[in-house]
């Protein structure tokens, strides 16, 4: 079942969704944002970013949830994905990027799935897990074609080095509302994420 998360409400954590997701790298960031910009998103957006487990909504414990992603990215070590099989795919008026899925990726997205599927709902179903990277979300159909346009002078290399995610939490509606890092998590680290690296944006 799909729920439309745009309209989900704030839950006990001042929350209405959340995702965890994988960071572009730094040099994309501004690049991809000034698209955004060009095409007129102002649908709450997450920063560029591939998504490794998609949304989810009605959670039951937001400190259960960031313990039980400290153990998944205790055990999994940094690793590259591939940019050689990108593609565009997505609904109309959205231009997301499609990866192809690699075995590093695959383990991580489905260990988070078993770790976190007790504590929460998903807004949509996560498998067959397909790595994106949203470029607009719900723009008009020009904003799509300038955000088409403008990503063929994005150089992404040959792969986006994945050693951190971030889970993420939407603060209000689709429309209106803010997306929060909540927690950052390097792979590969068994310490606790320090204290500087919650509540960033």
């Amino acid at each position: 079942m799909v729920i439309d998360s745009a309209e989900l409400e704030n839950d006990d954590f001042g929350y209405s969704c959340y995702t965890i997701v994988a960071p572009a790298p730094p040099e994309l960031t501004k690049p991809l944002l000034d698209i955004e910009t060009a095409a007129g998103q102002t649908r709450a957006k997450i920063p560029a970013h591939v998504t490794v487990k998609g949304t989810l909504y009605a959670v039951t414990s937001l400190e259960g949830m960031i313990d039980e992603i400290r153990v998944v990215t205790a055990r999994h070590e940094p690793f590259g994905l591939g940019t050689q099989g990108m593609e565009l795919m997505g609904p109309d008026h959205s231009v997301i990027i499609g990866f192809e899925v690699n075995p590093s990726i695959q383990g991580l997205h489905d260990d988070l799935m078993t770790h976190t599927a007790p504590l929460g709902k998903p807004a949509y179903p996560d498998d067959p897990y397909r790595a994106h990277m949203s470029i607009v979300n719900q723009v008009g159909a020009d904003g799509a074609a300038i955000a088409k346009g403008l990503l063929d002078d994005i150089d992404f290399g040959s792969e986006l080095s994945i050693g951190v995610i971030d889970l993420m939490g939407r603060a209000g509606p689709g429309w209106g509302g803010i997306w929060h890092r909540i927690e950052r998590f390097e792979l590969g680290s068994k310490c606790r994420s320090p204290a500087s690296q919650r509540g960033g944006e």
